[in-house]
């Protein structure tokens, strides 16, 4: 084995778990950790990062967290995609399209589903980010929860919506 990938395999050992904590937190998910820390690690491998002995652990740590906000971006882009074609595409084999419904008849459905089905913080979450429009930051602090549980609720609460009104005759 070269040196340099005994370098690689001992920083590797020694600060993995470090890193994978601090991803676990900012992301709220297992795979998605690993896949963080384990991007950060593939980028060291190839050389498009550098690395300065007196500074690793920080800078490793600032790899990492850069990673998950990057993650979370687009988790919330995705979010977003996902909520449009929520509101605009109509369920195979629907006779009648979601455009054919009023706006209020659709909000109507929508707000009854959500005090009615989905939990209480779930509903929370989704009437802050839709009705009032607040950042997951917003949100967070408002209910005193990590960024990755504001996601979590927002894609488990869409999911059920898109799941009950794509199932079903509107």
């Amino acid at each position: 084995m070269q040196d340099r990938e005994r370098q690689f395999e001992r920083l590797f050992h020694s600060e993995y778990g470090r890193m994978y904590r601090a991803a676990h937190i900012l992301l709220g998910d297992d795979d998605d950790a690993k896949d963080a820390v384990q991007d950060v690690f593939a980028r060291l491998w190839d050389g498009s990062v550098t690395l300065r002995e007196e500074s690793q652990r920080a800078f490793l740590l600032t790899c990492v967290r850069n990673r998950c906000l990057n993650i979370i971006a687009q988790r919330q882009r995705q979010l977003e995609t996902t909520t449009t074609k929520l509101a605009t595409e109509p369920a195979v084999g629907e006779t009648e399209t979601w455009q054919d419904k009023s706006d209020e008849e659709l909000t109507t459905m929508v707000q009854q589903y959500i005090d009615e089905r989905l939990t209480l913080q779930t509903g929370r979450v989704i009437r802050m980010r839709f009705d009032d429009e607040k950042s997951y930051n917003d949100i967070s602090h408002s209910l005193g929860i990590s960024l990755s549980a504001v996601n979590k609720h927002i894609v488990q609460g869409l999911r059920k919506l898109r799941q009950q009104f794509n199932q079903r005759e509107v």
